[in-house]
């Protein structure tokens, strides 16, 4: 009897950006949350293939997303279609005053490098604000997990993501910073 792999192959994984709000259908849902500031109200959604974080301010609606590069996803106004290699950095400064800015990271990691890493992300599952683990595809591999840290600020939102893939010996960490920066000044 095969076991049935949950999370999918971390090389077939693509962050994707879109300038818009896309269909919550359109991705499986796990686990979510939704946080808010005087600006932007951010729905933050985990699943198996990563995350899904929507954002949605007065002027401007914004979709970043974790998935396998296969699956049908809207071309439409994307901004940021990157297949999951090494580390890339991207931002993006729109009219409306939101700038957003991305860090995503691959990290295939040596087995033993792994599990030691793997530890300390478990033990910061009930510190996270968004945590799932997955069932292993093995007895012999710990599930996989999927974390999130997030910084709520007057005028922005920072989340941190963290993904393992045990099967891969692999992490995918994002960094996501969403910025309104025309707010008043307090008086």
């Amino acid at each position: 009897m095969s076991a049935q792999v949950i999370r999918p192959d971390v090389s077939d994984l693509t962050l994707r950006t879109f300038c818009r709000a896309l269909h919550p259908e359109l991705f499986e849902r796990g686990t979510s949350l939704t946080l808010s500031n005087s600006v932007m109200q951010l729905d933050v959604r985990l699943n198996a293939s990563g995350h899904v974080l929507a954002l949605q301010t007065a002027s401007h609606s914004l979709t970043e997303v974790i998935v396998d590069h296969r699956e049908v996803v809207p071309t439409f106004s994307r901004i940021i279609d990157y297949r999951l290699r090494g580390c890339k950095t991207e931002s993006v400064q729109f009219e409306t005053g939101l700038r957003y800015d991305v860090s995503c990271q691959l990290e295939r990691l040596h087995l033993d490098i792994f599990l030691r890493m793997n530890e300390e992300l478990e033990q910061d599952l009930n510190r996270a604000d968004l945590s799932i683990r997955l069932p292993a595809a093995n007895r012999i591999l710990p599930g996989p997990l999927s974390l999130i840290r997030m910084e709520v600020a007057r005028d922005s939102i920072l989340v941190y993501a963290f993904h393992t893939f045990p099967e891969h010996s692999a992490i995918v960490k994002t960094q996501s910073l969403f910025v309104q920066n025309d707010l008043p000044a307090d008086k």
